[in-house]
């Protein structure tokens, strides 16, 4: 009987033992499975550069179509609408730049946008599209986190294309022959508070931006504009005279229009305007030609 009882505990001891090993290569097998899926869903969400392909139409400044009819959205900069001012420059020079042309993409953390558009950076050989965009004037640097690949290139070239005046820019300068300048060229943006106490969008006027008019005479901003580095946030000045060395404030939500006090949408849409992570303001004239700039 001991022997016996000898027998099944050794029996028993083995079992446990190969149970155990079993275990922690089955253990080992799944960790490894999960290594590789997330090996393969990291490489399928950031892909490198990949083969050539053919772009058959220019659809603006900073988007395109391919042979293949994928939509192409240049990620981390934006170029000016349809109708703003050098849209159809931003345009011209994408359609000579990469029209008929193969080109590579890279991309970022995010691939596709709200509107199943490709987010890429576009290449011809070593030129990097977007950056030349930006580089000539004819497009912002626009970047949404996390997608910061390029982030210093782009905003590189935006301080050259800016100190250089060219593009957008160019209503920044003061025109050499004319000592005093156009007069719009006193009227500034000089602050921007972009976060609101609490939430943002819940609190939309406690968030705003000042400009102020440091000409010796009034201004009339009547067809003003001011805008972010977005597409969708506008603001159009009505019938409205800044009065000399006056400031007047641009909340983000909705109110009754004073004096020194004006409100940018009412009604009130679901989101704020600035975004607290950093944005661009742009105030345009009448014309359409860019008066001041803040970054912040």
């Amino acid at each position: 009987m001991r022997i016996k009882a000898s027998a099944l505990f050794l029996t028993g001891i083995l079992f446990i033992f190969f149970g155990l090993f079993a275990n922690s290569r089955i253990k080992q097998n799944n960790t490894l499975q999960t290594s590789n899926n997330s090996a393969i869903t990291t490489n399928v969400q950031k892909p490198a550069r990949g083969k050539e392909i053919l772009v058959v139409k220019i659809l603006d400044g900073d988007t395109i179509e391919t042979k293949e009819g994928e939509k192409i959205r240049y990620i981390g900069i934006n170029a000016p609408e349809t109708g703003q001012p050098k849209s159809k420059e931003a345009t011209d020079f994408n359609n000579k730049m990469v029209l008929g042309k193969s080109i590579s993409l890279e991309f970022d953390v995010q691939t596709k946008d709200r509107y199943g558009r490709s987010l890429a950076y576009v290449f011809i050989n070593k030129t990097l599209i977007n950056e030349d965009l930006v580089k000539n004037g004819l497009a912002v640097s626009e970047t949404i986190q996390p997608n910061v690949k390029y982030q210093n290139k782009i905003l590189e070239a935006q301080k050259k294309a800016r100190e250089s005046c060219v593009g957008i820019w160019g209503g920044l300068c003061i025109d050499p022959k004319n000592v005093l300048g156009k007069k719009e060229n006193c009227v500034k943006i000089i602050s921007i508070k972009a976060d609101a106490p609490g939430d943002d969008n819940k609190n939309k006027n406690g968030e705003w931006i000042e400009i102020k008019n440091n000409c010796l005479a009034n201004v009339n901003m009547k067809g003003w504009l001011i805008k972010d580095n977005s597409a969708s946030n506008k603001y159009e000045f009505k019938d409205y005279n800044l009065e000399s060395e006056k400031i007047v404030y641009i909340y983000s939500g909705c109110g009754q229009n004073a004096q020194n006090k004006l409100y940018w949408q009412c009604p009130e849409g679901k989101y704020s305007i600035w975004n607290n992570s950093g944005d661009n303001a742009f105030l345009y004239n009448e014309k359409g030609e860019m008066i001041s700039n803040y970054e912040y």
